[in-house]
């Protein structure tokens, strides 16, 4: 019996790991360009060796005096990395894949250790490796410190939750070590992070020493990452961080996700999100609710990345369901009456059916995820966009502000918008990243007013003049990205307009200058 579990176990646990590094890999090897983001990361790693490794005051990144605020791990792994011969670019494209691999064996041991089985926690890995919320934003080119940030998150959950149901000197070291790593990679996984090790605390450590311990903890982590927020503080006072603090998206419905499971971002048969349904079942009938509260939290905490915090407790779940409902009851079902096993693995061995199901399943959810790295890869600048941008490199003045118009509503998956800044140096007046640091409460209704500048592919060139008014902004080119899904009224219009000159176009982009 131990050996059937243990090669079953062990095999879902090898196919996890290698088809979640496939599908993690696969959208950068499709694109041959880092995926989405990542130019304002770019540019922060070379702002960091250029000042011999020390935090400078501000990033050069589209030239608008943005805070080095942003949480610098990363950058510090990616300029070191570059020391060795390697391209920051292609730091850029290949360290987020390799980190969010790596973020699959942080999570078996965490979810082994809450799950008290290694045999259960086989299956949740393979619900984490294949749900695509669980890499989508982490292989892109941003993902440098969103990997890092989440690599660090299950680090932390896992030292915490060992911590505080068998309490020991060393794990009060690694949690703390793994929060500060969260603390320092990412803005957002800092706030999950504390979230998650409170509420920790809050269903296993509420003792005298879980308290003691967990101070212990909140020291280590405010020490370890005081070089960094010191610095900041003394170069900028409290101002960027309480831009950034209001940036969260918080909203009177954004906790719905976690009442619809609408966040996993399945293709085709949502079957992970169905396993995990069925586990918030067996785990509320049960009334064990640790996994359940986990999953809402982030929606109250920090909604703007909930999701991709939620689908950790939900991977787990999935892991559930499949272990305790799915595969007992098709057994027993083939079998025609119920097997006194009680570990799925050695149901598995004992029954066809079972394996024909679980087979299936793995094959939809790695089809699945693999469609989804068709779509990823097509969120990259394209090579004749490129060239378009040289030309800008190259050609115009050196104060030259543009409006980006790509016909993507979303500015925070809109490649072009954001590496102009780096491949033509010029400045983008609606590009969104970095300015968190800036905008304060004014970020999401601009975000909301990038949306509506993009509605003006379809319209008259007098939408550009307006939209820069409303927002007191001036600029004097304008750089079309040409693709057959944005609408060419815009673009007809300009080309007939006495106020604009056509100074460059090829297949990818059209570019006019202002009068």
């Amino acid at each position: 019996m131990q050996g059937r579990q243990a090669s079953w176990a062990g095999l879902f646990l090898l196919f996890s790991i290698l088809f979640g590094a496939l599908v993690r890999f696969a959208p950068t090897l499709l694109a041959g360009s880092p995926i989405n983001d990542g130019g304002m990361f770019y540019v922060m790693i070379e702002d960091l060796k250029a000042n011999r490794f020390l935090l400078p005051a501000f990033t050069s990144y589209n030239y608008l005096n943005i805070p080095f605020a942003y949480p610098p791990l990363a950058f510090y792994v990616g300029g070191l990395t570059s020391l060795l011969g390697i391209s920051t670019l292609n730091i850029i494209r290949w360290v987020p894949p390799f980190i969010s691999t790596l973020s699959i064996l942080a999570f078996y041991w965490m979810a082994s250790l809450m799950l008290d089985s290694r045999s259960k926690a086989a299956l949740a890995v393979f619900a984490y490796a294949l749900i695509p919320r669980s890499f989508s934003w982490y292989v892109m080119g941003g993902g440098l410190s969103r990997s890092f940030g989440v690599l660090f998150l299950l680090l932390v959950s896992a030292a915490a939750w060992a911590l505080f149901t068998k309490p020991a000197l060393k794990y009060v070291f690694l949690t703390a070590l793994f929060g500060a790593g969260a603390v320092l990679s990412h803005p957002e996984t800092g706030l999950h992070a504390a979230a998650a090790c409170a509420l920790i605390w809050l269903f296993k450590g509420r003792t005298a020493r879980g308290l003691r311990d967990a101070a212990f903890v909140a020291l280590g982590v405010v020490l370890l990452t005081s070089p960094w927020w010191g610095t900041v503080i003394i170069q900028h006072g409290f101002a960027p961080f309480q831009s950034a603090l209001s940036t969260g998206g918080h909203g009177g419905f954004s906790w719905l996700a976690w009442i619809t499971f609408d966040f996993a971002e399945e293709r085709f048969v949502t079957l992970l999100t169905v396993f995990g349904l069925i586990g918030f079942a067996v785990q509320s009938i049960r009334r064990e609710w640790f996994l359940q509260v986990w999953m809402l939290v982030p929606f109250i905490v920090e909604p703007r990345s909930a999701a991709a915090i939620a689908i950790f407790p939900m991977a787990i779940l999935a892991g559930i369901g499949l272990s305790d409902f799915v595969i007992p009851n098709i057994a027993a079902l083939a079998a025609g009456s119920r097997n006194d096993a009680q570990d799925w693995a050695v149901l598995l061995s004992q029954s066809g059916a079972a394996r024909i199901v679980m087979g299936f399943v793995l094959f939809i959810a790695l089809i699945g995820a693999l469609t989804y790295d068709l779509t990823l890869a097509n969120y990259a600048v394209p090579a004749d966009s490129r060239i378009a941008m040289q030309w800008v490199k190259l050609n115009a003045p050196a104060d030259s502000k543009f409006l980006i118009l790509t016909g993507r509503p979303d500015p925070f998956s809109d490649p072009s918008a954001e590496w102009f800044p780096v491949f033509a140096e010029r400045t983008s007046q609606n590009t969104i990243q970095g300015r968190e640091w800036l905008l304060g409460k004014n970020f999401l209704p601009f975000r909301d007013d990038l949306e509506n500048l993009q509605n003006c592919l379809n319209a008259t060139p007098v939408c550009l003049d307006d939209w820069a008014s409303a927002r007191e902004t001036d600029f004097n080119f304008v750089y079309i990205e040409k693709s057959k899904q944005i609408p060419a009224l815009l673009l007809m219009q300009l080309r007939r307009d006495s106020k604009y000159v056509l100074v460059y176009e090829n297949n990818g982009a059209a570019i006019f200058e202002r009068k």
